[in-house]
């Protein structure tokens, strides 16, 4: 190798790095406005909130539009603090983040303890959550794209019985016995990685309504398609729910060329009547929602 010879980064990696950079500026940015707003404001009186919902579905994108509260600080599954392996730590370690801060709402997104929403709210007094769903099948396609086939794996797996993965991988948590004859059922088929990802999706919303979410005072509701067409009326509603500050500048880079743009893979009849079902009942909480605030 000639000396003084660095190799060239591909462009992808160079995009990565740049994407980095610019959302380090953006945080610290953030982070430099919301210490002179809250300049002299007391500990002690913050609340959590927990976006969750199926990967892949918008949690990433409606907890950093929040972030741009300055009434909010955030911690999403990557930040040690508040998680291991994508874990959400344990009550007393959240009660802490919460109370040295001094923003109105720390919000965490604690998307693989999902099913795990109701006990986390009744663990924060006046805490409140965000359930962040998304249409099956761009949910398919985003996750075949990030992913490949590893929800293919994963549920294969399932059906065999398995799915203790360790702390990351949490399935196994999900799986009742109905819905272990399901998953058997659906792998006795055709089943492709598109399929998968859709019974994934299934799995983690079915259990909106197993913690009857659908009735919880402290539940909020939204729909990712309309949060990137329509992200004035939904993020201000998210925002009064929260009881923090809307502004306008916090929705300027959501943008919405994911919705239904990519190819329809086939998933199984079987799997997609379920999904189908699914989305009408979680688009009917949706729609009581959103007339209970217009």
């Amino acid at each position: 190798m000639p000396s003084g010879w660095t190799p060239k980064r591909s462009l992808p990696t160079r995009r990565l790095l740049r994407a980095r950079v610019d959302q380090w500026r953006t945080d610290v940015g953030m982070w430099r406005r919301k210490r002179a707003y809250r300049k002299g404001a007391p500990t002690g009186s913050a609340r959590g909130a927990f976006v969750v919902g199926c990967q892949r579905s918008g949690t990433d994108m409606t907890l950093w539009t929040l972030d741009k509260s300055r009434d909010v600080d955030r911690y999403d599954e990557n930040h040690r603090a508040a998680f291991r392996d994508c874990r959400i730590r344990d009550r007393e370690t959240r009660e802490r983040l919460i109370a040295r801060s001094n923003a109105k709402r720390v919000i965490f997104k604690p998307v693989c303890d999902s099913h795990n929403t109701a006990k986390l709210l009744d663990d924060h007094d006046g805490a409140k959550a965000i359930w962040v769903y998304r249409h099956y099948r761009d949910v398919a396609n985003s996750a075949v794209a990030r992913w490949g086939d590893m929800n293919l794996r994963y549920v294969r797996d399932l059906a065999r019985g398995g799915g203790d993965w360790g702390r990351r991988q949490w399935n196994r948590e999900l799986i009742t016995p109905e819905r272990q004859a399901e998953i058997e059922h659906w792998c006795a088929g055709d089943l492709n990685a598109h399929g998968a990802a859709a019974v994934y999706w299934l799995l983690v919303n079915r259990t909106f309504f197993d913690q009857q979410l659908n009735r919880h005072d402290r539940v909020t509701v939204a729909r990712y398609e309309d949060l990137v067409t329509s992200p004035e009326p939904e993020f201000r509603r998210i925002c009064d729910a929260l009881d923090v500050e809307f502004r306008g500048e916090m929705i300027e880079t959501i943008f919405a060329s994911s919705v239904r743009k990519s190819s329809q893979q086939p998933i199984a009849p079987g799997i997609e009547d379920a999904c189908e079902a699914l989305l009408k009942q979680l688009d009917q909480v949706r729609a009581r929602a959103r007339a209970a605030v217009s």
